[in-house]
């Protein structure tokens, strides 16, 4: 049982966020290469690309197998120069394993000055047998412009059953004419084309505001990866253009709410709030949250508390407990409502279901009297006895060893071990699971597993292990609720606000939902104020050269090559500081973060356990 403070209501924090609050914004233009056979010269392809600010252009060529390209740049003049030409005035590297985990090479120019204008790269690759395969890929270009491409679905409800569109906006941009743009989707049924549209028709909002849509088709379900081009014409007659990439899930529905509820009190003397649902599939693991409003004295409706629980549904019913000193806190009584319930898929955060209001009857309670100063306590956040017992995550016949230890944990993708061994004391405890891809949910499920021997532990963990972590701490029982000492949760480098590279399809070990920029704020509208509180995190970034070239054009700066520096931060956290010298993983610039021998003996020596 979960439960959090009116203040986390008030201030937003367990609130899911709006549709707006959600997009993926991108400084960049995204072209494929498309490369035509001629037995003279190999393969060539001439992109077009559009510069609508004066100053320095990065372009970077981004392919699935490594090989050298002959670069030619056309000027909007009409001139033509060749790499060679460039001298001090562009720098050029070219490097395999663009990204962590990947077999995608990068080959990348960055020139200091470039006009405006229209602009054109041509791309040869050395000539062989016309039956082998081209060098497809894709050219990424970002100029000096400030103009942002902001993407989102239209509604979080994401579900087969929804009408969904994707949709699309500028920022940061001077007034523009002539907008239009398309998207590129990727379904399971295979690849589709939508045109954009601004006419109030399409999920875009009102016509004519400079919002652009397009629905899916209806039925829709699966992975969705859109490629979203929004191009238009300046007030000076220049050229604005951006691409933005943008991931998100369509689910089936599993259940839908009734609007009844039935109460009374459970053996804990706790209100026992139970909601009537409709499966509409087979049995579903279901997050299910809502919060409870009551009157006070002044006849005005006053939030008590948010409420929520992972759970399966039993006949047809999902069960949310109130401890009846929230009542108590906030001096309310009957009429009482629940507000904002949602009942969502764990793995994706997609609601199944959504109520702004349903009537609350409270079984017999005292009457409504002035708001008390009950000191907040455990049992009230995390249910009754949480800290006195972790039989829940035991099985039958599973000895639990009296014993504390420090569980290093590794992030998304993570090839093995990555912690120094040497850097932490016993008792501890390596998490392993290379090479995969899980959502928070089914990442913190497996470390509860590997834990289940352990009488309490700490966590060190970086990338997605952090968020993992954290999930656990919210919504299991398992050795962190009686593990001593400063700091339970300490991470490295975790995107708590997701990272743009967590909608690219071919990075690593492919789309994670829950890191995406939209996917993250969903899920952190599920975790209450006291659980972030027993977080402690770094954030990093190189020094000198960025970490890594190519995705360094999909992020904002400071970044440690993977997560930008705002979108590390955990509200409510505890922030141990931003580090220069240290970048995300190995294979960048400067050294991977986790093997800073200084701060891992200092996180060694501070970790609860």
């Amino acid at each position: 049982d979960v439960a959090a403070p009116p203040s986390d209501i008030v201030n937003g924090r367990v609130v899911l966020p709006g549709v707006e609050d959600t997009g993926e914004r991108s400084p960049v233009q995204i072209r494929a290469l498309a490369p035509t056979w001629d037995a003279a010269s190999g393969w060539t392809a001439e992109i077009a690309f559009d510069v609508d600010a004066e100053g320095p252009l990065s372009l970077a060529l981004l392919t699935p197998q490594f090989g050298t390209f002959a670069w030619e740049f056309v000027r909007p003049s009409g001139a033509t120069i060749d790499a060679a030409e460039l001298g001090r005035s562009a720098q050029r590297d070219t490097r395999e394993n663009a990204f962590e985990d990947s077999t995608w090479s990068a080959d990348r120019w960055d020139l200091s000055a470039a006009e405006r204008g229209a602009w054109r790269v041509r791309l040869t690759a050395p000539p062989r047998a016309s039956t082998e395969a081209p060098p497809t890929g894709w050219l990424v270009a970002r100029t000096a412009g400030r103009a942002r491409l902001v993407v989102h679905a239209s509604t979080l409800e994401t579900r087969s059953d929804v009408h969904v569109g994707v949709v699309a906006r500028f920022e940061d941009a001077q007034a523009m004419s002539d907008v239009h743009g398309r998207a590129v989707v990727q379904l399971a049924t295979g690849s589709i084309a939508l045109d954009l549209a601004d006419d109030g028709q399409h999920a875009d909002g009102a016509a004519g505001d400079g919002v652009f849509g397009a629905y899916l088709p209806a039925w829709t379900s699966g992975d969705v990866l859109a490629r979203v081009d929004l191009v238009g014409t300046a007030q000076d007659g220049g050229t604005i253009a951006r691409t933005a990439n943008l991931a998100f899930p369509m689910i089936e529905r599993r259940a839908a709410l009734t609007g009844r509820v039935e109460t009374d009190f459970d053996e804990f003397d706790r209100v026992r709030i139970e909601l009537a649902v409709l499966p509409l599939g087979p049995p579903a693991r279901l997050l299910v949250a809502s919060e409870v409003w009551g009157t006070n004295l002044d006849g005005e409706l006053v939030p008590v508390a948010w409420l929520a629980r992972m759970q399966e549904p039993r006949a047809e019913r999902v069960a949310l407990a109130l401890d009846r000193r929230w009542i108590e806190r906030a001096g309310a009584g009957a009429p009482f409502v629940l507000r904002h319930v949602r009942v969502q898929d764990p793995d994706t955060c997609v609601p199944h279901d959504l109520a702004d209001e349903i009537a609350l009857d409270m079984p017999p309670l005292p009457p409504a009297h002035a708001a008390r100063p009950i000191p907040v306590t455990p049992s009230m956040l995390q249910g009754p006895g949480i800290s006195a017992t972790r039989a829940g995550p035991h099985t039958a016949g599973t000895p639990i060893l009296i014993q504390p230890a420090v569980l290093l944990v590794h992030g998304y993708c993570s090839g093995g071990s990555i912690w120094p061994a040497a850097d932490f004391s016993q008792p501890k405890q390596e998490f392993l699971d290379p090479n995969a891809n899980r959502s928070h949910d089914q990442f913190a499920q497996l470390m509860l597993q590997a834990t289940s021997s352990l009488s309490s532990f700490g966590v060190v963990a970086h990338s997605q292990g952090g968020m993992a972590a954290l999930h656990l701490y919210t919504y299991y029982a398992s050795g962190l609720d009686t593990a001593t000492g400063p700091r339970l949760i300490q991470s490295l480098c975790s995107p708590y606000l997701g990272t743009p590279l967590a909608s690219l399809g071919f990075f690593a070990c492919g789309v994670n939902s829950n890191m995406t920029p939209s996917g993250s704020t969903t899920w952190l509208a599920g975790i209450p104020t006291w659980a972030r509180a027993q977080v402690f995190y770094w954030t990093t970034q190189n020094s000198g050269s960025a970490c890594n070239g190519l995705v360094n054009l999909f992020l904002s700066s400071p970044n440690d090559g993977t997560v930008e520096m705002f979108r590390g931060q955990l509200v409510g956290g505890n922030s141990l500081g931003h580090l220069l010298g240290w970048c995300h993983t190995t294979g960048m610039s400067n050294p991977a973060s986790y093997t800073d021998h200084v701060r891992n003996a200092e996180r060694d020596a501070q970790a609860a356990r």
